[in-house]
Formats: structure tokens, C-alpha cells, sequence
């Protein structure tokens, strides 16, 4: 693998939507310490210039600091510290963006393509790996971070990171199954999605892929003992999760709180999970860049069920897609 004199790998997105800009401005914010650089963005819909402004004008996404500029093809980047950086823009259709082969890493961050056979043309020149921001059932290797981030393949060629839900429930259900045993368990999702995107309906129960996501990565969940009830609502801000376990041994709340506590401050679960003593409304949790955020007094344990309430920002899923893209570009470099 080729690498470039300040021993960074070159990584270039492709879909510049909520995920793709929240997916820069972590770069941005952590670019120092990032293992790539982001040198090209292309967006088939978006041109520099609304890009550009997006950047500059987003009254959520807000890119702290950095100052911009649109010059031809190029957006230049100044960054507090000093970093002077051009990305390359393109509006390229999916099949003719004009950066193809550049990258070592592609950042697949559009949606469009979801499937292995969809991304096999980005793998040309120096791109040795596509990572899917979105699931992708045939893809070589699905990798959740803070679960099995670290069976990373260099032989994979399309890596899929999950989904948000399927960030948000893994790695929290593989610790409860640790510690106490998870015998069954089910999920209701309320997620939130734009506005036009359901243009008629007020809220749609719909199929999601945790459904079969989550027994594909928990071998010790198969699909008869996991249900998730999930239902699409037109609103801006963030998605609520309730979930259910039923645990092989009875335990007590407050030992449950503890440990929960324990593991995320110092243990398997540190800077996924975030825990609130009290439920503060969804509002609260907006630009969060945790998995979830628990609420701590909505714990409930009745026999041996446990009863967990949380908050999701499913824009701020792309932290831990970020934080898979800094590790799979480290594992590289090597």
C-alpha cells in the first residue's frame, strides 16, 4: 500500500448528505490525529458551490473554527492550528467520478450503494478497500466498532460498518450477554427521518436491518428470540430506543445501574455509551456522538427482564463510522 510523505493515507468521500458532512467535520475536528487525509468529496447532485455552503451556513452541523473557500475545483480548508488543506470536488454520476483509483481508502457515504457489486468499480488503482456507510448484506466483512472492529481483514475488499441502530445495539447487547446472559430480547425504534421523505404519512412501521443484522453479528441471539418493532416518523432531532432483555440470572437494579456506569466510564463500553441520571427529552441529546444515550432512572428490572430507555442521534452514527475509518487506515498503514 502506498503511502504519502507526512505517512498519512489518502481517503476520499463519495456522498456529501448528513453523513457525509458529519463525516468530514469529524475529520476536521480530529485531522491531526486521523491516520488519512479526506482529499476529494464528490456528491452527484451538490456542486462545490453549495457545498461550500453547506459548510459555512449549516445551523446544525456547525464546523467550528475552519474557514473555507471555493477556488475552481478545489475547497480549501483553513483550520485554527494552522492547516492549510485542498480536497478535490466533483459532481460525478456513481460510475464516472473522475477521482476513481486515487484514494488507498474510499469512503462510500451516498446510500446509493449498498450492495458489494455496486462498490466493485471504486476498487481500482490505489483503492484497496471500500467502507459502506449503510448495511450491505454481501459485503466482506460487517464491522461495528467497539465490537469486532478488530477482525479487520486486509484481504476484505467492501467493509460495511452496520447501520446506526445496528451501532447503537451491539456492542451494549454483547456486554449484557457478558455479564449476565441474554437469554431473548426485543427493540422499538422510533426513528426519525426528513420530512420529505414521508411526505404523506404521519409515520410508517417499516422492515430494519437490526433485524438480521443484529442474529448475524450475536451468534448467541438467533432470529426466533430477537424482534425489533421499528417505525419511521417525519422529524428533525433524534430517535428514540426502548429495549428488553430477558437475562439468564436475576440481578438487582442497582447493581445493573453500576455496572452499566462502571463500563461506561472505565470499561467496554467507554465513549460508546453515554448515561443520564434523568430523562432531559430528546432535544437534549441532539449532536450527541455516542451509540445511545441511557437514561438512568428509566432502568427498570422486572424478574428477569431489564428494561432500558435511550436516546439515538442517527446523523452522529457517522462518529463511530469515523472512528472505523481511522482504524482500518492505521491497520493499513502498517
Amino acid at each position: 500500500m502506498s503511502k504519502h510523505g507526512n505517512g498519512k493515507l489518502v481517503a476520499g468521500i463519495n456522498g456529501f448528505g448528513r453523513f457525509g458532512l458529519h463525516v468530514l467535520k469529524y475529520w476536521l475536528e480530529h485531522h491531526e490525529d486521523a491516520p488519512f487525509l479526506v482529499a476529494y468529496i464528490n456528491d452527484d447532485t451538490l456542486t462545490l458551490e453549495q457545498i461550500h455552503r453547506i459548510l459555512r451556513t449549516d445551523p446544525y452541523v456547525r464546523v467550528e473554527g475552519h474557514h473555507f473557500e471555493a477556488n475552481g475545483f478545489n475547497l480549501t480548508v483553513h483550520s485554527p492550528d494552522g492547516m492549510e488543506h485542498d480536497i478535490r470536488v466533483s459532481k460525478d454520476e456513481q460510475a464516472g467520478i473522475r477521482w476513481i483509483g486515487e484514494p488507498e481508502l474510499f469512503l462510500e457515504c451516498s446510500g446509493k450503494n449498498t450492495a458489494a457489486s455496486a462498490c466493485a468499480h471504486f476498487l481500482a488503482g490505489r483503492t484497496c478497500q471500500v467502507l459502506v456507510s449503510a448495511t450491505c448484506w454481501d459485503a466482506d466483512q460487517t464491522l461495528v466498532y467497539g465490537f469486532n472492529h478488530h477482525r479487520w481483514s486486509a484481504a476484505s475488499r467492501v467493509i460495511s460498518y452496520g447501520s446506526c441502530t445496528v451501532n447503537c445495539y451491539v456492542p451494549l447487547t454483547a456486554w449484557m450477554h457478558e455479564r449476565y446472559g441474554v437469554v431473548d430480547s426485543d427493540v422499538n425504534v422510533i426513528h426519525c427521518v426528513a420530512r420529505h421523505r414521508l411526505p404523506h404519512q404521519t409515520m410508517v412501521r417499516t422492515p430494519c436491518t437490526l433485524e438480521r443484522s443484529g442474529p448475524a453479528l450475536l451468534g448467541f441471539l438467533p432470529p426466533e428470540r430477537f424482534a425489533v418493532n421499528y417505525t419511521l416518523i417525519p422529524h428533525s432531532g433524534v430517535s428514540i430506543l426502548d429495549l428488553r432483555y430477558r437475562l439468564g440470572r436475576r440481578v438487582d437494579r442497582n447493581e445493573l445501574v453500576a455496572s452499566l456506569r462502571h463500563a461506561l466510564i472505565a470499561g467496554d463500553l467507554q465513549t460508546l455509551y453515554g448515561i443520564d441520571p434523568v430523562d432531559r427529552g430528546s432535544e437534549a441529546y441532539n449532536g450527541t456522538s455516542y451509540n445511545a444515550v441511557l437514561i438512568e432512572s428509566s432502568v427498570k428490572v422486572l424478574g428477569d427482564n431489564v428494561y432500558l430507555h435511550a436516546y439515538l442521534d442517527t446523523e452522529n452514527s457517522a462518529s463511530r463510522y469515523f472512528d472505523l475509518a481511522c482504524y482500518i487506515a492505521g491497520q493499513i498503514r502498517r
